[in-house]
């Protein structure tokens, strides 16, 4: 028994023990340190700015807009460049515009147009190295531990992400709102240190076939992929009906819950706490099947949980709900989707596919102004509920009446 019990646990570890994986597991805490802080940051900055909520909604979409623009260029680049070196260039390019921004407020110069600007390149930066991010994590680990690397990917990151707001939120009671994007910008820069330390994976490099038409065969692929086109519509709604609140939270957690900065960011915390232990439990997982299944029972337990925290004004009560959200929506939906789409497709096409799968990400910053747009008719409570009414609508519907779906399961 007590061997059993090791030898379980030790599972939940395998991917670390790929020494490579264990620096990227390292750039990926350090990196997601930072972007907990950034929508922190940027967020507050905003209602120095304005008082505006809907001003956090646009930018945030704005954001959503330069994401969705540039995803599938960030596909095609990770099947043809070199994933390790490409990502290089881009966190150095986050670290770079998110210092400008901080040194901007600093200075008493920043006004909501640079905000504007910033978001937009912050999400083109995003949108062509997450492609890559996660292929580059299938490289260095081989198909047994592949569920183990994405569900760790999302653990660490959601480390990061408990971390990051509760510095942010303490800075920005503490110092000022500069000071928090400071720390975002700066995270960014110890990232690199650990993507240096990767060994320079065996990469997919595909040169007789141009940009655009590698594009179109990402398409196609999806297009005639039912599995794939599946996974592609639930992460799409996931992402604008149910997780659109993330990027905005700063709105619902001070005119709602009437919270501070470091209440906020204990928030926060709750969220990414609650994402670490659902990614831990799809870690856990390894490679049983009955995957598909599990998806579904994270994205219906996700909206169950987003509409009892919409009404609830408590703030230790949110907290514990704020938790369940995130254990099974960034915990528990996202890496498992993800790695059934990993797992279902060929190594040429991972990166334009989990270009695609992006889509989760992208639409929640779409989802952002409507979802603000809505609160600022009928409040909170009902924009937030009725996004996660639609997404449960879907989710069922699609496991009713697609065997596509089911057959999940067998993977």
């Amino acid at each position: 028994m007590a061997a059993a019990a090791i030898a379980g646990r030790l599972s939940t570890f395998s991917a670390l023990r790929h020494r490579d994986f264990r620096w990227f597991f390292l750039n990926i805490g350090v990196q997601s340190f930072g972007q907990g802080i950034q929508f922190l940051g940027i967020g507050w900055l905003i209602f120095d700015l304005t008082g505006e909520k809907t001003s956090l909604g646009l930018a945030v979409s704005i954001f959503g807009v330069s994401n969705l623009f540039f995803t599938f260029v960030g596909g095609v680049l990770a099947d043809r460049v070199d994933r390790k070196l490409f990502l290089i260039f881009c966190v150095m390019g986050n670290a770079a515009i998110t210092l400008a921004l901080a040194f901007l407020a600093l200075a008493g110069l920043a006004q909501i147009w640079h905000v504007y600007v910033v978001v937009f390149i912050l999400g083109g930066l995003m949108a062509v190295q997450m492609p890559a991010r996660f292929a580059l994590a299938a490289d260095l680990v081989p198909r047994e531990d592949m569920m183990n690397a994405v569900a760790l990917h999302t653990s660490v990151g959601q480390i990061g992400n408990m971390a990051g707001p509760l510095v942010g939120g303490w800075a920005i009671d503490n110092i000022d709102t500069w000071a928090a994007i400071m720390i975002n910008g700066a995270s960014y820069l110890v990232g690199i240190f650990f993507l240096l330390m990767v060994a320079k994976p065996p990469t997919t490099t595909r040169r007789n076939s141009s940009p655009i038409s590698d594009l179109i065969g990402g398409f196609s692929h999806a297009i005639r992929t039912p599995m794939a086109a599946v996974l592609i519509l639930m992460s799409a709604s996931f992402g604008f009906f149910g997780m659109a609140y993330m990027q905005v939270v700063v709105g619902f957690t001070q005119e709602f819950l009437k919270l501070n900065g470091t209440q906020t960011g204990i928030f926060m915390m709750a969220r990414g706490g609650g994402a670490f232990l659902g990614s831990m439990v799809v870690a856990s997982w390894g490679d049983r099947k009955r995957k598909g299944l599990l998806m579904y029972v994270e994205v219906t337990l996700c909206c169950v949980g987003l509409m009892v925290m919409a009404w609830t004004p408590w703030f230790w009560a949110g907290c514990v709900l704020v938790a369940m959200v995130g254990s099974t929506s960034i915990g528990g939906f996202w890496p498992v989707s993800s790695s059934l789409m990993q797992l279902t497709t060929a190594p040429e096409m991972r990166g334009r596919m989990m270009a695609m799968m992006q889509l989760a990400p992208v639409f929640h910053f779409l989802g952002a102004w409507p979802l603000t747009w809505l609160a600022q008719i009928w409040g909170w409570s009902i924009a937030i509920t009725s996004g996660a009414a639609v997404l449960l609508v879907i989710s069922v519907g699609g496991w009713l009446y697609r065997p596509m779906v089911r057959r999940m399961d067998e993977i």
